[in-house]
């Protein structure tokens, strides 16, 4: 993170650390290097707020150590470790005994959305991170200090942006923690090969457990927390692939669509359709021609 702390650096913060936008949010953040243990120790939960509308704090260790600790334990932050914790919750953090210094820069803001939405997001996951300084989300989290801090912004909406590119890498971060991509993506192959070699025959988690050597619940319960989905809808998914190719490519009735891909009726295919793309199957295929 040595590159990264020099760049950070070099700005200039003479323009202040906070930005009060016109739509009713804060967005604030600042370069730090804290050396005193016991004038620098925080208590999610003796900070003020509302729990129902947080704030929501983005910290990133660029040099030194501290220490971060929630419910799952206690964590020491080294260079590229970092933490996203809405304020106020159950955390505390600050430099422990031992440690001469830590250096970090954060980012803080009282933006609704994007702190309940990626509160939301942690409810499975942990709240810190250990990340490389090429990583796309300390990208995001630098591009948005740096922007907030200089003025570099050529808006509201601009910055209101920058605020949003930086919560989706951190939901990608933690989408990939939670759904390992080689894992996820071997059960799906295997799934997918399954349903297509039994296109026609009605949906069988029993065999598709089978195929895995697992009972039905095991099964079921190991693909939901390996991909996120469930397998009946990963297996609809699969068989609406294949039903609109064939309503691009051929002119089969939609029974035989139906049948052709698992489907119980013509009804039961139009139902399962338009839920899913909202237009009928006849309607689709007339666009797509």
């Amino acid at each position: 993170m040595k590159n990264l702390f020099h760049k950070l650096q070099r700005l200039d913060r003479s323009r202040g650390k906070e930005v009060n936008i016109a739509s009713g949010f804060f967005l604030m953040g600042d370069l730090e290097t804290q050396t005193s243990h016991e004038n620098y120790q925080w208590d999610g939960e003796r900070r003020g707020g509302d729990s129902d509308h947080p704030h929501l704090l983005f910290q990133c260790t660029l040099e030194g150590c501290g220490q971060y600790t929630d419910a799952t334990g206690t964590h020491k932050q080294v260079p590229g470790s970092a933490f996203v914790v809405p304020i106020p919750s159950a955390h505390q953090y600050g430099l422990p005994e031992g440690s001469p210094y830590w250096t970090f820069f954060f980012i803080m803001t009282s933006h609704p959305y994007v702190a309940s939405r990626l509160r939301d997001r942690q409810d499975n996951n942990g709240q810190t991170l250990q990340l490389e300084e090429d990583s796309p989300l300390v990208i995001r989290a630098a591009q948005l200090f740096e922007g907030m801090i200089t003025g570099g912004f050529v808006d509201d909406f601009a910055r209101e942006q920058s605020l949003f590119e930086f919560m989706i890498e951190y939901e990608r971060v933690l989408y990939r923690e939670s759904y390992p991509q080689d894992l996820r993506e071997g059960m799906l192959d295997d799934v997918r090969g399954y349903t297509l070699r039994h296109l026609s025959a009605p949906f069988d988690v029993v065999g598709l457990a089978e195929q895995s050597g697992m009972s039905r619940s095991n099964f079921s319960h190991r693909f939901k927390a390996v991909t996120g989905l469930s397998p009946a809808y990963y297996v609809q998914q699969v068989r609406l692939e294949e039903a609109t190719h064939r309503l691009i490519n051929s002119d089969l009735k939609l029974e035989a669509i139906a049948d052709q891909t698992g489907f119980a009726d013509a009804n039961h295919f139009c139902k399962v359709f338009r839920r899913r793309f909202h237009l009928s199957p006849g309607e689709f295929r007339r666009q797509m021609r």
